[in-house]
């Protein structure tokens, strides 16, 4: 007999997520020496991470777009397994929830909306040569999404929003401790954007008929 609760993954969040991990086994493959390419990461990044230099510092782009292209490219980069995989399963459990009421193409939506975002964040907050790779604005995204149907449904209800603005606080704590214990190479900036991107596309997603919260009280 089958669980009526059962939500499948969607298809997009599996897409985002296979991505994301064939990136990085890619990359992983080359710096232990499998390929003949050793220098793979460096190339990569090279090419699809976000460099601030290319915006603020006259930069010479390596191909033609690569100052817009780079918005959505570091979030497919990754510095390690370990970045790469905090950062997908997130995805793979938000997205499953959201997928409850979002349609794959909205899902899709969100993760490069909110990475763009993110990295548009990064660019106006920061004026660093250090670039920025990893999908943790677009996780932030999907927190927002979230956040603002979970926010949505409790106002409607007429209880408490308190749940909502702990979450969000702690995710400022958060913040605040991993800024601290990587030396300041945190991109919080791309976190603040994403968050915010989602939280925009929360409120245009609940606008549209037949949707509910998938963060609503039970």
């Amino acid at each position: 007999m089958q669980d009526q609760n059962f939500q499948p993954l969607p298809w997009s969040i599996k897409y985002i997520a296979g991505i994301l991990v064939a990136v990085e086994l890619l990359l992983q493959a080359s710096d232990i020496g499998l390929l003949p390419n050793d220098s793979l990461r460096g190339g990569a990044f090279v090419y699809g991470a976000l460099w601030p230099g290319l915006v603020w510092q006259g930069w010479q782009p390596t191909y033609p777009g690569q100052s817009l292209g780079m918005l959505l490219s570091y979030s497919f980069l990754h510095a390690g397994l370990l970045h790469m995989a905090m950062n997908t399963v997130v995805i793979l459990g938000i997205g499953k929830r959201l997928g409850a009421v979002l349609t794959d193409k909205q899902l899709l939506a969100t993760f490069a909306l909110t990475a763009i975002a993110g990295g548009v964040a990064f660019l106006l907050l920061s004026r660093g040569d250090t670039p920025v790779v990893g999908a943790s604005g677009a996780v932030f995204g999907f927190f927002g999404v979230w956040k603002y149907f979970e926010y949505t449904a409790r106002k409607r209800m007429g209880i408490s929003l308190a749940p909502v603005w702990k979450f969000i606080g702690a995710l400022v704590v958060l913040n605040l401790a991993l800024f601290f214990m990587a030396g300041g190479l945190l991109a919080w900036q791309a976190h603040l954007g994403g968050f915010v991107a989602g939280w925009a596309l929360g409120a245009v997603f609940a606008r549209q008929a037949g949707q509910s919260s998938p963060g609503s009280p039970r």
